[in-house]
């Protein structure tokens, strides 16, 4: 029982933390309405929660591929998750910021030492193992919104459930891994083989602005399909939340996919056919201003974006191979806040010239990625 949890306790945890992440972007209508905020205000709040993991998770990557840190992955969810619910007792806008950012610090431990999890135990069909635990974080996300939406009927203090989530995670951890003294030798010979391992920061460079346009298209879809449900489909605040949990719900089959995929075919194979997929039906769902157009190019859409993070997580750790918890940083944690970054700028523009204007900016990112994977080269 135990070893069958191991197994399958990074995507778990991977759900965990991020089920706050997805909850706090589908919050967004809820502050909206409650603190009067401004497109560019709500944007801010996922830039608070994104600046500091986008600082930090490189920095924690490196000191977890220095010194095995494994209590990262619990301390990391509860902070996550504990922000979220701290966020009953707000009471303006700027308390709200800084619950975000704390949430982002918690991001930023999680990620690179669980990423390295996957990587030291289930060596095994990597894309296969990554995919699952990439599956986690978007089920994570599917579910956040959904549990998020019972805040318009029960209120803010509806939030503190996150906390006995949490709770509930670390029991996990503690259970899985509290004693696991003899997976000791088998780390320390991973830690051995990737100290004889070569990095090449060349691809890896290269690669950062595949990770870059990806995570700008993950993080501005994830803020904007609930406003845009809401202002150009006319839709109900509660149906917004449903409409973010189908687009995450539809994100962790297809990571799975792209998972499964990269074994097959390989991962830039994989990353560039997403952004095939992505970039027509992103102009449908920008052009077609409906509820057909809406729902219908939100599942090829979702395969362009989610189906990359698997095999962008691999390659990271391929061409950094001494150093993947630093790669690890990057793509699975710095590649889903970098994008929050740019948030705002959406949002500002959005306020401007309206939703679908602003979304127009997703299509030259798109074509960015494309372009950048095509130049670069499977590693060996």
């Amino acid at each position: 029982m135990k070893a069958l949890l191991q197994k399958y306790a990074p995507p778990i945890f991977h759900c965990i933390n991020d089920f706050g992440q997805g909850a706090l972007t589908a919050l967004l209508p809820f502050f909206i309405t409650n603190f009067g905020l401004n497109y560019y205000q709500a944007a801010t709040v996922i830039f608070c929660n994104t600046v500091v993991a986008s600082i930090a998770q490189p920095a924690l990557g490196y000191v977890a591929d220095r010194w095995r840190v494994p209590w990262f992955i619990p301390l990391g969810f509860s902070i996550t998750l504990v922000s979220i619910s701290a966020i009953a007792l707000a009471t303006s806008y700027e308390i709200i910021l800084a619950l975000a950012l704390t949430a982002g610090v918690g991001a930023a431990l999680f990620h690179p030492e669980a990423a390295l999890l996957v990587k030291r135990t289930q060596s095994h069909e990597i894309g296969n193992a990554m995919g699952r635990f990439a599956v986690g974080g978007s089920v994570g996300f599917a579910l956040g919104p959904v549990i998020a939406s019972g805040v318009y009927a029960f209120g803010a203090n509806y939030l503190w459930v996150f906390t006995i989530v949490a709770v509930l995670g670390t029991l996990i951890y503690f259970y899985a891994f509290g004693n696991a003294k003899g997976t000791s030798t088998t780390v320390k010979a991973k830690l051995t083989e990737a100290s004889q391992e070569r990095n090449d920061w060349t691809s890896f460079g290269k690669l950062f602005f595949v990770i870059a346009a990806r995570s700008i298209l993950f993080a501005v879809l994830g803020i904007f399909i609930p406003i845009l449900y809401i202002s150009v489909i006319n839709g109900t605040p509660e149906m917004s939340s449903l409409a973010l949990t189908m687009y995450f719900g539809l994100g962790g089959i297809l990571t799975y996919i792209g998972g499964w995929l990269s074994d097959r075919i390989g991962f830039l194979r994989t990353i560039r056919l997403g952004y095939l997929v992505f970039l027509p039906s992103i102009l449908i769902f920008i052009y077609v201003p409906n509820i057909w157009g809406f729902f219908g190019a939100m599942i090829p859409m979702a395969f362009g974006v989610f189906s990359q993070y698997g095999p962008i997580t691999v390659l990271g750790q391929k061409y950094l191979a001494k150093n993947a918890g630093f790669a690890s940083g990057i793509t699975l944690g710095l590649g889903i806040t970098l994008g929050g970054l740019v948030a705002p700028y959406v949002g500002h523009l959005a306020d401007i010239y309206g939703i679908q204007t602003a979304l127009q900016v997703l299509i030259p990112i798109g074509v960015m990625g494309l372009v950048m994977s095509l130049w670069l080269k499977e590693p060996q």
